[in-house]
């Protein structure tokens, strides 16, 4: 009997450890995807600086420009921003998404917890996280809303500069081009917010 009684407390036993391990592998998850955002940021931080250079360009050309060599070197620019706003959303989105899985296993998990002490410091940290990643998700709706915005008045101005790139052609799209450089700081302040709120995240994850 002693014997029959030992194996469900040695399979007890090893379920726990389990689940310990997967909790575990869901928390490297949501630090794993967080901890990439703020070099993502880093790097659409210093494409937007040169893709700023370029639009002061177009707008400070004086009476002979280079315009091919500035369309060409602004389309490059704005080549290396897109992709590096992608990867920000990208694991922006990869993060949210691990902290949410983090936080449903976790409830679930916790809601088992009879001890009520260990009930309530649970339920804290819990909540901490979702809070979290919730003001993640906050931040990156918001940077999508404002890089949209950004990225499509950028795709159109060159667009419109490949259709008549010519002394005419760059003074009709002076007003666009002043929207952006005007739009720019919104923009960088959203990167910078989502670099800190994944970096809170961090914090949360591994205090």
């Amino acid at each position: 009997m002693k014997t029959l009684l030992a194996v469900p407390a040695v399979l007890l036993f090893s379920i726990a450890l389990v689940s310990c391990g997967t909790g575990q592998e869901r928390s490297a998850a949501t630090t794993k995807a967080s901890s990439s955002v703020p070099a993502d940021v880093a790097k659409s931080t210093k494409d937007l600086d040169q893709v700023q250079a370029g639009l002061k360009n177009l707008q400070n050309a004086g009476d002979n420009p280079d315009l091919k060599k500035m369309y060409g070197d602004l389309k490059s620019e704005a080549n290396h921003l897109v992709g590096s706003l992608e990867d920000v959303r990208s694991h922006s989105d990869s993060a949210i998404a691990a902290g949410r899985k983090q936080i449903e296993q976790w409830h679930k998990d916790a809601d088992g917890f009879t001890d009520p002490d260990l009930r309530t410091s649970s339920n804290k940290r819990e909540g901490d996280l979702r809070a979290a990643v919730d003001a993640l998700a906050a931040s990156s709706a918001t940077l999508t809303t404002a890089s949209d915005s950004y990225r499509s008045s950028l795709s159109q101005t060159l667009k419109a500069l490949d259709l008549d790139l010519s002394k005419p052609g760059l003074e009709s799209v002076q007003p666009v081009v002043a929207k952006l450089v005007n739009d720019e700081p919104n923009l960088r302040t959203s990167l910078k917010d989502v670099s800190e709120k994944s970096q809170s995240l961090n914090g949360v994850i591994n205090p």
